[in-house]
């Protein structure tokens, strides 16, 4: 019996070093071609203080940034049952559009930034259900909007949706599946599907099955 649980520990000792070995032993390749871009959230600008118009300009004037991930946050858009208000995002699609930069938009619940899940006041004591045919409608009315503008050139639907981080109420894959779809619908562009996880604290593999680009984080200095 020894013998045998010897044999285990030493077979199991064998897989761990061969594993580390294939995570830390070796460089990968270099990237050939790399586009950088930048994240823009006007609540995230609002909260630091700024003017946040004038930071998003100065990030296309200034920065000459080309490439920007917008974020579409529910309490902004939403902040009375059934009065949307997209006036703010259409500025930064408009200024976008005009200097040439390319567009992923974020869109959903959980869209990024603190408190990740931005959910308007009027909407916090509904149901989960309640809050998924809510959310639904605000997913179909920004892809209705935004789909004929060809800076946009993918969708990002919710904001690590895997990762069990921020003020959220629930999550659910199925209703992450049912977005998705939702998205693919409306959208006669075929646009790509970005799904974003945990750098840290996932493998992936949903992501992975759901878009056709995975998002991920690496964060290598935290304060």
């Amino acid at each position: 019996m020894k013998k045998i649980l010897k044999k285990i520990i030493f077979g199991i000792l064998v897989i761990f070093l061969l594993f580390a070995g294939y995570l830390f032993i070796g460089k990968p390749p270099q990237a050939k071609e790399i586009t950088w871009g930048v994240n823009f959230s006007q609540k995230h600008a609002q909260n630091l203080g700024l003017n946040w118009k004038e930071t998003y300009s100065a990030l296309l004037d200034d920065l000459k940034v080309k490439n920007i991930k917008l974020i579409s946050h529910w309490d902004l858009i939403e902040p009375k049952e059934g009065d949307y208000n997209f006036e703010d995002l259409d500025w930064q699609i408009e200024t976008a559009d005009e200097k040439g930069v390319k567009i992923l938009l974020v869109i959903g619940m959980k869209t990024g930034r603190w408190p990740e899940c931005h959910i308007p006041d009027w909407a916090r004591n509904l149901s989960k259900e309640e809050q998924q045919e809510r959310i639904s409608k605000l997913v179909e009315k920004t892809v209705l909007r935004y789909r004929d503008r060809n800076s946009i050139w993918a969708w990002q639907v919710e904001n690590e949706p895997f990762f069990p981080f921020g003020e959220c109420p629930w999550a659910d894959i199925n209703f992450l599946k049912k977005e998705i779809d939702l998205v693919k619908s409306l959208d006669s562009q075929s646009r790509t599907i970005v799904i974003s996880d945990s750098g840290e604290g996932s493998f992936w593999i949903n992501a992975a099955k759901l878009g056709d680009i995975v998002g991920t984080t690496l964060y290598k200095k935290v304060w």
